[in-house]
């Protein structure tokens, strides 16, 4: 009788011990499979949110550059050769470059008409486009904050700088904040 207790309790001991070493090491291969994926994860939003680094130039794409004329032809491919689509008129109409070729740049504007744009017609003067009917320009960044004046669509701006919600320009002689999804030519307003 007391080999047969020995035996059941030496049993339930080297169960017990294995349940535990079981579990043990699927803990383990749990906690590494989970840091794994937490790791994938933040790369994965990481390089998503980051801009791609142009290998011909070194600057970031996509970017926002400032058109430097008042007549600037949009092409349909990167040369002369091709047709052209569209001649803007307004000097300092932000596009934003998202490809390269040689010395041409892919842009696109605000209403998201796309073409090929001559690099030397680009500055890296950044402005801003009212993208509203209507927005206020502020005396300081905040909803309670007084306005100076008001904006129609397509008003341009100079971008001064941007800080969370708000964004910083000038306008002629006026400067102010404006809200930052209320304009285009920044990455916040988009």
């Amino acid at each position: 009788m007391w080999s047969f207790l020995v035996f059941f309790f030496t049993m339930c001991i080297t169960i017990h011990r294995d349940i535990l070493s079981n579990i043990k090491t699927f803990s383990k291969i749990f906690l590494i499979i989970l840091l794994i994926n937490l790791f994938l994860i933040v790369n994965v939003l990481s390089a998503s949110s980051a801009s791609i680094i142009s290998k011909k130039t070194g600057l970031p794409l996509p970017r926002f550059v400032s058109l430097k004329g008042n007549k600037v032809n949009l092409r349909r491919g990167p040369s002369l050769d091709y047709k052209i689509d569209w001649v803007y008129q307004r000097k300092h109409l932000p596009v934003m470059i998202v490809s390269e070729f040689g010395h041409w740049r892919k842009v696109t504007d605000f209403e998201g008409y796309t073409g090929w744009i001559y690099k030397d017609l680009l500055s890296g003067s950044r402005y801003i486009i009212v993208n509203k009917e209507e927005t206020l320009l502020r005396n300081k960044a905040g909803f309670d904050s007084l306005g100076k004046a008001i904006l129609k669509r397509e008003v341009i701006g100079k971008l001064i700088d941007c800080q969370g919600l708000w964004c910083f320009i000038r306008i002629k002689n006026m400067r102010g904040y404006v809200l930052a999804e209320h304009i285009w030519g920044t990455s916040k307003g988009k």
